[in-house]
């Protein structure tokens, strides 16, 4: 009951649940003691301010638990870094890379994941391997060969870098993931071979586990044409969303409050550096924001010193 007063409300709607309640309590708590504002937070979790101010006084129309969800999700992506890094946000690029995974692994099968350079791709699935148990990822690169990712699987997968032939090591591999729920996710996919293809698709059917194939927008004309080089993997994929082009404001939007943390981002500085990073998370992530917080000494956040990092630190062309 203590947690409810701590809100502000005495009565709550009936489609306010328990548990809502309680995550209210701590919604404003956690604000309270990191010192974030509500609009703040809200961009973090990709919902409007109003929405999260009808939520916590207990006005909102609905259920409040979705956008809750999304709240939650925020604030512990918030506590995984350190205050000098970007936090993970829940943006759509990172949602998709965890869908793909989560199908893959479910029903274990293939899903194609493919995103233009920079659109954080990398970064989400990386961090879907460092938080879901039983998750190997493997960078496959332009000069190996089908002995050698079977070298890296069984290194990686199994423990294997001693002597013995491929095919003990194959077959090492195999019994590590036979009928587990692991999941293997190589990144860089658009460089494997026909060859090497071959492999992953004979792992995955002996050992019944699924794969994720993460790559840029080649990786995707590979598989398309039918009756193509890559037809067996296509047969066998079960998720296979478009290839993501851009991050959208929205996204460019929790990025930079998460850059930024408890500060208050002016609008427009958001929308500008959202046009100078032309759809590229890289560039605004590791460009942008890091170069603005580099070089801001005590100024003013705004456009002007947006613009001015933009030309003097990274060499980018004057927006009008």
């Amino acid at each position: 009951m203590e947690q409810i007063e701590e809100v502000g409300v005495t009565s709550w709607p009936g489609h306010y649940s328990a548990a809502d309640v309680l995550l209210i309590a701590g919604i404003q708590a956690w604000m309270k003691q990191r010192r974030y504002t509500q609009a703040a937070l809200a961009r973090l979790a990709r919902i409007s301010a109003s929405s999260l101010n009808q939520i916590l006084k207990g006005v909102y129309a609905t259920s409040p638990a979705k956008m809750l969800a999304s709240v939650e999700s925020a604030m512990r992506h918030a506590d995984e870094t350190s205050s000098d890094a970007v936090a993970p946000v829940d943006t759509s690029v990172f949602k998709l890379a965890h869908a793909a995974c989560g199908m893959a692994r479910r029903y274990r099968n293939f899903a194609v994941f493919t995103g233009f350079v920079g659109t954080g791709k990398t970064f989400a699935i990386k961090h879907y391997a460092a938080t879901h148990p039983n998750t190997h990822l493997i960078e496959a690169t332009p000069t190996m060969t089908p002995q050698s990712l079977v070298k890296l699987l069984a290194r990686v997968v199994a423990g294997y870098d001693g002597k013995g032939s491929i095919d003990d090591k194959f077959r090492a591999v195999i019994e590590a993931l036979k009928n587990t729920d692991s999941l293997l996710i190589v990144d860089e996919a658009e460089t494997l071979t026909p060859h090497q293809l071959h492999t992953l698709r004979r792992l995955r059917d002996l050992a019944n586990v699924g794969i994720v194939l993460c790559g840029t927008e080649h990786l995707s004309g590979l598989i398309k044409p039918l009756h193509g080089q890559f037809d067996q993997i296509r047969s066998r994929t079960g998720f296979w969303p478009e290839t993501v082009r851009a991050i959208n404001a929205e996204d460019a939007a929790a990025l930079v409050q998460s850059g930024f943390g408890t500060e208050d981002v002016p609008d427009e500085v958001i929308a500008r550096l959202y046009q100078y990073c032309k759809g590229s998370a890289r560039m605004l992530v590791e460009g942008l924001i890091a170069g603005v917080k580099e070089f801001r000494r005590g100024r003013v956040l705004d456009v002007k010193l947006v613009d001015a990092v933009a030309k003097q630190a990274l060499c980018l062309q004057s927006i009008a």
